[in-house]
């Protein structure tokens, strides 16, 4: 391995390293209290998890810090603590109507909300159709 992969190899570790320390705190909830919330959110292309020909899986912490491998995790978590972490609560794009095109999409999230253990699974008919019910949590 030449010196400079290896001195990239390094600067990249460091930077990650860096984007730990640089987390964005989770939002102020009323009770002051800091309970975990951590989720592993998998999406995948068919009518099941088992199923899928496509599927990807992300970590996404809120609390005590929003940090993980999700692309948009301060979103994420901002819009999971306006549902109050009820993933049927959540608001996606504004309603549009979407094509009579079957081609499902299935969303899983597993995990603690804050503090509490959650399991959620849904199908839907096609990607639009799931847009229309969230925007930033299973956007990647």
């Amino acid at each position: 391995m030449s010196l400079g992969l290896r001195v990239m190899g390094a600067g990249i570790g460091a930077v990650a390293a860096l984007g730990v320390v640089f987390a964005v705190p989770s939002p102020a909830r009323a009770d002051n209290a800091v309970a975990p919330s951590v989720l592993t959110l998998t999406v995948g292309d068919g009518e099941s998890l088992d199923a899928a020909t496509d599927q990807r899986t992300v970590l996404l912490i809120c609390s005590p810090l929003a940090l993980g491998t999700h692309p948009q995790t301060a979103r994420a978590c901002e819009e999971l603590w306006a549902a109050g972490g009820d993933f049927g609560e959540l608001k996606g794009e504004p309603m549009r109507f979407c094509p009579f095109i079957y081609k499902p999409i299935t969303v899983a999230a597993e995990g603690i909300w804050n503090g509490i253990s959650v399991s959620y699974h849904r199908t839907f008919p096609n990607r639009c159709v799931e847009q229309n019910t969230n925007r930033y949590v299973f956007a990647f």
